[in-house]
């Protein structure tokens, strides 16, 4: 059984990767942690606890983590994914998630007793990890594994605006720019750490009417739920990435991270690069991209996912949404 925190901004996608972790057989979630990002920290929590609950998953805990960045100040996504980070549905769970106790400390208790077998994957800004690295600076070195979705992917050789790419014309890599002090934290730590950021994520628009006609033929509640959610949020990407037949569309990044973890098969293409802090000097955002190696490079290599199997990935997806609950 493979053991698995998740430290997740509940917004649209997050709801759906959650739902690919809580089907899967070979999963044991053992921990939820929220940050903020698409939503308010509390928010994310009550949304995690409400997909879950929508899954019949009740027996996974869901901890409160960081709600604001190490030192800028908080930015949310909720133009993209609502107010709420569930599209303005206003959909709550029937009991909220307590302030205590916190998440970050739950992650170290469970470390510790799962030395070497926990995959942490992070679908938000790095905040819980990062805190957690300030405790234990070989956090990462004692994890299974590190899945995290952000950096602008791999730079060109010597390139110096990896922001320049089209795919990042409208919102650029929010998860590291929300807390950009975390992710050089983590950054420049060594471990088995995978990004899988929008890079590639934003290689996979997936038409909404796939979900639409999944809730509409099967009924099912995680189903509806993400037909229900993703009305707002597939407004934002079509507009923002419109395609030539006006065909509704919308992201599904943290699903892709979650096939990366769990079906390794699906990655067609990675390299191992040390990550680089780049500044827009229009906005003075700063960014993180996979860099070539310096000769006696000193800087811990990360791996960079660069392409996946999207009908894959998609394929998996079609497969959970359509299964009949219960899932345990």
């Amino acid at each position: 059984m493979r053991k698995v925190v998740v430290d997740t901004d509940t917004g649209v996608d997050d709801a759906l990767a959650l739902m690919l972790l809580a089907a899967d057989p070979t999963v044991e979630i053992l921990a939820v942690l929220s940050v903020f990002g698409n939503c308010h920290g509390e928010r994310a929590a009550d949304n995690a606890r409400y997909v879950l609950d929508t899954c019949g998953r009740q027996d996974v805990p869901v901890y409160r983590g960081c709600d604001v960045p190490l030192i800028q100040e908080l930015r949310l996504s909720s133009g993209v994914h609502g107010d709420d980070g569930f599209g303005n549905t206003g959909l709550r769970p029937a009991e909220s998630v307590p302030a205590e106790p916190n998440g970050v400390p739950i992650l170290l208790d469970l470390v510790d007793a799962h030395e070497g077998e926990i995959d942490y994957l992070a679908l938000g800004p790095q905040t819980n990890l990062a805190t957690a690295l300030r405790a234990q600076p070989d956090l990462l070195e004692r994890l299974a594994s590190t899945t995290i979705v952000g950096t602008l992917g791999p730079a060109l050789y010597h390139d110096t605006e990896p922001w320049a790419d089209r795919r990042f014309r409208v919102s650029r890599d929010p998860n590291v720019s929300f807390d950009i002090d975390a992710a050089q934290e983590v950054a420049r730590r060594p471990g088995n750490v995978t990004w899988c950021g929008p890079y590639v994520t934003r290689q996979a628009l997936v038409p909404e009417q796939f979900f639409r006609d999944i809730a509409a033929s099967t009924g099912h509640p995680p189903a509806t739920l993400i037909a229900e959610i993703s009305r707002d949020y597939a407004g934002f990407y079509s507009r923002s990435y419109g395609r030539p037949d006006d065909a509704r569309v919308m992201g599904i990044n943290d699903s892709l991270a979650v096939a990366t973890l769990l079906r390794p098969d699906l990655v067609t293409a990675a390299v191992q690069r040390p990550l680089q802090t780049f500044e827009d000097p229009e906005t003075g955002e700063r960014y993180l991209a996979g860099v070539h190696p310096v000769r006696e490079e000193t800087r811990p290599l990360h791996r960079v996912v660069v392409d996946m199997d999207f009908d894959g990935v998609l394929d998996m997806i079609g497969d959970v949404l359509r299964r009949p609950l219960p899932w345990r």
